[in-house]
């Protein structure tokens, strides 16, 4: 099967689950090694990959949390608040 697409998933943290939790799911069913990892915490819109590379390199997975996100403890569950237009804020 050849896979071209990747997924993007926003949590809403509202019960305040800390990052290690979701890391302790996502390694019990293999989605750590499909998730992209950014290289800091702060990636500029430059910095990310395009697409084709992210399906070729077999990360395809982005998720961000809207609360609680923490790098240095699972650096692939990105902090979605700094997605957000101050616009909205």
């Amino acid at each position: 099967m050849i896979v071209t697409a990747v997924v993007t998933l926003l949590i809403v943290n509202s019960d305040g689950v800390s990052p290690s939790q979701y890391d302790t799911v996502y390694k019990a069913v293999g989605l750590d090694t499909l998730s992209y990892t950014p290289p800091s915490a702060v990636t500029v819109d430059t910095a990310w990959p395009s697409l084709g590379s992210m399906i070729d390199s077999g990360k395809r997975l982005v998720t961000f949390l809207d609360s609680k996100a923490d790098f240095t403890t699972v650096p692939y569950i990105i902090d979605g608040r700094a997605l957000l237009l101050p616009s909205i804020l």
